[in-house]
């Protein structure tokens, strides 16, 4: 428990955690089991029901990030690095604001960023460097899992997402990235990965091969195989369905 408190620029260098070791691995059957029962509980919730278990998840995640902020504000080992502009942080307003007030295009974005992002987290954790019993550890492993958790129940309950509504916001989508990419030119912090490609990820593989900034083409790629799955593979499960 000594390192319990501490963060990626504080704890010593190999305390971490191996991908796909036992602790991880653990890490990933707990949120397979957790998607599993949820969504079995959910399809037989009244839509009041279903409406509670979301606002709870909501604020589960306002709670695990104000862990993340608090904590190393207490500690002293705050840095720029912990404001909530990840990807995943910003996702977790998005998912309070749909959990108040419903919107489909709070939805859709979900769909596509939130879920294939939250999943390629869990996969190739960037927090692999902690360990296991560390505080930070733990809320990057919960949050990311209620952060999958959340869009996988409105698609589960229903939800019907559509490509052509989150083209209209992809816009959108981008020059929040722009705005991120010069906040980290301006403070030398990485988020969303846009100064380098860190450690384990699939943008590893791009950095490796194209240096930095030449990795930045593997997000385009792998947000259109991403969304390629997501949105063909729906489409075609529904003809599918149609046929049968």
């Amino acid at each position: 428990m000594s390192y319990f408190w501490d963060t990626g620029f504080t704890v010593p260098a190999g305390k971490g955690f191996s991908l796909f070791g036992p602790g991880h691995v653990l890490w990933l059957l707990f949120w397979i089991i957790l998607c599993v029962l949820f969504g079995i509980l959910y399809s037989k919730w009244s839509t009041k029901r279903q409406l509670a278990c979301r606002r709870i998840l909501a604020g589960l995640l306002l709670i695990d990030e104000l862990f993340k902020v608090i904590s190393t504000l207490i500690t002293g080992r705050f840095q720029l690095d912990f404001l909530p502009f990840h990807l995943c942080s910003i996702n977790i307003f998005l998912i309070f604001a749909d959990a108040w007030r419903p919107a489909d295009s709070l939805r859709e974005i979900l769909y596509a960023v939130c879920l294939p992002g939250a999943f390629f987290a869990l996969i190739f954790p960037g927090w692999s460097y902690l360990p296991l019993w560390n505080g930070l550890c733990i809320h990057s492993f919960t949050a990311h899992i209620l952060l999958f958790l959340y869009p996988f129940l409105l698609v589960y309950g229903g939800f019907r997402p559509k490509f052509t509504r989150f083209l209209k916001l992809l816009p959108l989508c981008l020059l929040t990235v722009a705005g991120v990419y010069c906040f980290n030119q301006v403070f030398g912090t990485n988020f969303m990965f846009l100064r380098y490609a860190g450690a384990g990820n699939p943008l590893s593989l791009f950095e490796a091969a194209l240096g930095s900034p030449g990795y930045l083409v593997g997000i385009p790629i792998l947000c259109a195989l991403c969304w390629a799955i997501l949105y063909g593979g729906r489409n075609l499960l529904d003809k599918v369905k149609k046929l049968v």
